[in-house]
């Protein structure tokens, strides 16, 4: 892997005339993966930043709000320079038919982007499964709207009894987890499922958050199986991530993947 060096992020940052900021390779656990994170200014957006970064704007988004051109941007943004840190070839990432997006050979990735922050996990080599996934910091009528979303009685006890974590942390924790989780596992399942399916049972540790499923989703995942999300948080937001090994009941070696602190 050949990482972009901060002379390229910073370049990367002043092609984009202030749309992109403070742009980090973070450390993903393993050798073939990277994990980058940045921020864009949405009123710094115009149209022309596409062609100033040599990406394309798809039709689809072509009646699209400027945010959710200002976001799709962001996102196709980060995933370039990840590709580049893999040594990977770095063309277009059209949307796929389920709306996520197609990789190019030899590759899996992952994009999010939420309230101003980007970021994409990404991986040489096609067999694996990943996620990842951005919220800011919840408070407010955000956070009770997160809690009776994602968390039940269990997850609402916990949180509240739990000392590792403010409750507003955790709560939004848990709900960038349970979406990392979600984007995972859909390719499997093929289906939407809520966030019921799977439960926080204890206080997140070391850079993990344990989710186990409450109930089968498929013949491969069983009700009970669990699954150890990397998170890491900052002033103002929490960044979580996960990947699979494609088959073999989707067995996981996330000892060794998932070694990983932002």
């Amino acid at each position: 892997m050949s990482a972009p060096t901060a002379t390229d992020l910073i370049a990367l940052c002043a092609r984009s005339r202030g749309f992109l900021t403070d742009i980090t390779l973070r450390d993903a656990g393993h050798v073939d993966a990277v994990l980058v994170h940045g921020r864009f200014e949405s009123h710094s957006y115009t149209e022309d930043l596409f062609h100033d970064l040599s990406l394309a704007c798809p039709a689809s988004l072509s009646t699209a709000q400027p945010i959710r051109r200002a976001e799709f941007l962001a996102g196709r943004a980060m995933a370039r320079a990840a590709l580049h840190a893999l040594g990977q070839p770095a063309p277009e990432i059209p949307i796929g038919p389920d709306l996520a997006p197609l990789w190019p050979r030899g590759s899996a990735g992952s994009i999010t982007h939420a309230r101003g922050h980007c970021a994409c996990f990404a991986i040489a080599d096609p067999g694996w499964q990943v996620g990842v996934d951005v919220q800011t910091l919840a408070n407010g009528h955000a956070l009770e709207s997160i809690l009776s979303m994602t968390a039940n009685e269990n997850e609402r006890a916990l949180i509240v009894r739990q000392m590792a974590l403010p409750p507003d942390w955790l709560s939004t924790l848990l709900f960038s987890a349970k979406e990392t989780l979600f984007k995972v596992l859909y390719p499997v399942v093929r289906r939407f499922f809520g966030f019921d399916c799977a439960e926080l049972r204890t206080t997140p540790a070391n850079g993990y958050l344990r989710l186990h499923l409450t109930q089968t989703l498929c013949q491969e995942l069983p009700r009970g199986e669990h699954f150890d999300i990397c998170f890491g948080m900052a002033s103002d937001h929490v960044l979580t991530w996960l990947a699979l090994r494609r088959g073999s009941d989707l067995c996981r070696d996330l000892d060794t993947f998932c070694g990983c602190r932002p």
